[in-house]
């Protein structure tokens, strides 16, 4: 029952109405903001359907670190997502210095995330929340 909101050679985000949920899935390395100038965009309309209390679901496995005026724009989603009410993050790592970037990064912005080594758990304990 996913709909994709956008699908990019740096990131797919989609939504699912029924689990009020998104699922972000982030893909290698952005070299600077022009190449993904559409996120922001994206996660806009990705939020007007869901409602306050929604999960995420966040894929960074194939993730490589980003520079700082990308990590800028994760920041500023991870505001926009805070802002419009979600109630758990669950975010699947594997990559170490991709890892150490998104565990800063999310406690400079207070996401509300737990990290998983698998889809599955993480599915698993976003359900429970």
């Amino acid at each position: 029952m996913l709909k994709t909101v956008a699908e990019t050679p740096q990131y797919k985000l989609e939504v699912n109405l029924l689990k009020n949920r998104a699922y972000l899935t982030i893909i290698g390395f952005w070299r600077g903001r022009d190449e993904v100038s559409t996120y922001l965009d994206d996660w806009s309309k990705a939020l007007t359907s869901l409602k306050p209390g929604f999960t995420l679901l966040t894929d960074t496995r194939s993730m490589k670190i980003h520079p700082a005026d990308v990590r800028a724009l994760h920041e500023r989603a991870q505001q926009m997502v805070t802002e419009a009410g979600v109630k758990a993050v669950a975010e699947i790592q594997e990559n170490g210095a991709a890892k150490l970037q998104l565990e800063s990064l999310s406690q400079e912005t207070k996401m509300p995330k737990n990290s998983f080594d698998s889809g599955e758990l993480a599915e698993e304990w976003l359900d429970n929340q």
